[in-house]
This record gives structure tokens, C-alpha cells and sequence, in this order.
């Protein structure tokens, strides 16, 4: 009997995400099976291509927000335009803790006693660390911090003397590598959280582009992501979790996901920087090409119709 082939479309960004990376996973897959077919394009060309492939069951994957695109056959999977609020929403629903927020809102002032002596102020709309703020609780006003576009408060957590977070990048909840970033540039050093003359000159972003980053492996934090993917956002193939753990309870709080898709530093201009300042090869940690290759495999035998 002949194998049934199925179609697996995987829709790329040039400017985001490259072509080279999933031209590779294309040749791993070919070596893999013989029934997923799969075909490399980008999402100029998608729209018209699909004719190609309408004798097949087929599924496509977007690594970006791809929500235009609907295929004449076959079932789609790609990343997700989401606020920050709207992400914390989502995780809530599921049944996950988040750490403290809350849109700001007009005419409405903030205590201490509710969020401690310090806060952060950051806009809801991603900015890649940009408007990240440290402000006095009381002093945080609608009128002041949303000016020019919607702001959140949110607890803010002491993770180190200098600014500590993770970058957890998963492919359909799956972990494909797990970056720590310090801000060693952070300005003065955080040594007590409460103290106004040290918050004052301190940069709370740990992902400053003047900081330090390192692979490390953390069965902790990369079950959590597992989770974060598999529970909130199982539709949405490329996740870069942003994480923290707070030194004093040590409970881990995800920041944000980045759903858009973005976040495939494996060969974009921003990871590619990383890696080279850093001397990492984020696609090592883990066999991410072979990893994404099986995934894709198991997802096609699935999802193809």
C-alpha cells in the first residue's frame, strides 16, 4: 500500500525568522519520513502557492502572526498579535498565577500597602524592554505614565542585585533553548529594594542590550515554560517566554510570551547578536533543528486535512 503524503507548509518572515533555518528543517524532515512533504515559503507567496497543494491534506505553520491568511485546505497554526494585558488574561484563564498588574486607569491612585513601596510601569504594547520603569507606587498616575499609549502597573519583584531573567523559547511547548540575561550595566547596583537612593539610577530590564547572556539548563523554570505553552497558548507554534524568579519565595512569574513570533533568534539580527557577544549557539543547547523537525513531523500526522 502507498504511504498517504501529507503537506506541511512552513510560512516564513525573511525579516524576522530568515529562510536558511527552515530550508535546514525542510532537508531534516525529507531524511526523517517519507510521507510529510514539506515546502518552504514566505507570507507574500503563501496565498497563491496553496493552489499547489490542495490534492493533499495539509497544514501549514506560520512563525509569526499570520491571522490573514486562511488556507482553502488544510489547518493552520501561527503566532498571535496579543497585548501584554491580554496574555495575562489568557494565562489566568487557564488556571495560571501571574504576578501582580493592572491596567492603569484614570482617576485611580495606587498604594503602597497594595503593591509595596515600588512598582513597575511598562506599556502594554511590547517595546522590547523600552518604558520599562521603576516608579514610586504612590506616584504612579494615569495622566503621567499613559500619555502616549496604555500602561500597566505591576509588582515589582528584587531578582538580584543586578536585574536577572530567563528567555525560554518553546516550539509547540517544547523547550529549544533557555538563555539567563543580567543586566551587568544596570546602573547602580539593587542591593535593597526599599532604599530611594538606589532605585533611583537602576535600570529594572534585564535583558539591556549592554548585559551579559549564558545558556543554562533549569529543569525548574523549563517545565514551567512547558506549561505556560501546553496550558495557555497550545495553538500558537513560537513562544519567547520572558521569566523571572523571585529570590525570597523562589516562585517563577512569566513576564510576557511574545506570541507575535518574533522571537526565533536562532538567525534574526537581534540573536544573532546575542550569540556573537556572547559566544553561544543557541541551536546547540538542545538539537533545536532536529527537535523542531520531529515536532513538525508529529504535527503534520495529526493536524493534516
Amino acid at each position: 500500500m502507498a504511504t498517504r503524503k501529507l503537506n506541511l507548509v512552513l510560512i516564513v518572515q525573511k525579516r524576522m525568522t530568515g529562510l536558511q533555518d527552515f530550508l535546514r528543517i525542510a532537508e531534516l524532515i525529507k531524511r526523517k519520513c517519507e510521507d510529510v512533504i514539506p515546502h518552504v515559503t514566505t507570507r507574500h507567496h503563501a496565498v497563491y502557492q496553496q493552489l499547489r497543494y490542495l490534492f493533499r491534506p495539509s497544514l501549514y505553520v506560520a512563525f509569526y502572526e499570520a491571522n490573514r491568511f486562511k488556507p482553502i485546505r488544510g489547518r493552520r497554526f501561527c503566532g498571535a498579535k496579543m497585548t501584554k494585558s491580554e496574555q495575562y488574561l489568557q494565562m489566568e484563564e487557564s488556571g495560571l498565577e501571574t504576578l501582580k498588574w493592572q491596567m492603569i486607569q484614570p482617576d485611580e491612585r495606587y498604594e503602597s500597602s497594595d503593591w509595596g513601596p515600588y512598582v513597575i510601569v511598562k506599556p502594554d504594547e511590547g517595546k522590547m524592554g523600552h518604558d520599562v520603569k521603576i516608579r514610586k507606587t504612590v506616584r504612579v498616575h494615569h495622566g503621567k505614565d499613559c500619555e502616549t499609549s496604555p500602561h500597566l502597573i505591576q509588582r515589582f519583584t528584587h531578582t538580584g542585585i543586578q536585574p536577572e531573567s530567563y528567555r525560554a523559547l518553546t516550539f509547540f511547548g517544547e523547550i529549544l533553548y533557555l538563555q539567563k540575561s543580567t543586566n551587568i550595566a544596570c546602573g547602580n547596583l539593587l542591593n535593597d529594594p526599599t532604599r530611594a537612593e538606589e532605585i533611583g539610577g537602576h535600570n529594572p530590564v534585564a535583558t539591556a542590550a549592554k548585559g551579559r547572556a549564558q545558556l543554562v539548563f533549569d529543569e525548574e523554570i523549563i517545565s514551567y515554560a512547558k506549561h505556560i505553552a501546553q496550558t495557555a497558548f497550545s495553538d500558537i507554534p513560537v513562544l519567547g517566554q520572558d521569566i523571572i524568579r523571585d529570590p525570597a519565595t523562589g516562585k517563577l512569574y512569566c513576564l510576557e510570551v511574545n506570541p507575535y513570533g518574533s522571537t526565533w533568534h536562532f538567525s534574526g539580527r537581534v540573536g544573532l547578536g546575542i550569540q556573537s557577544d556572547n559566544d553561544l549557539v543557541f541551536e546547540q543547547q538542545f538539537d533545536a533543528f532536529n527537535k523542531v523537525a520531529d515536532i513538525l513531523i508529529q504535527k503534520t500526522r495529526e493536524h493534516a486535512r
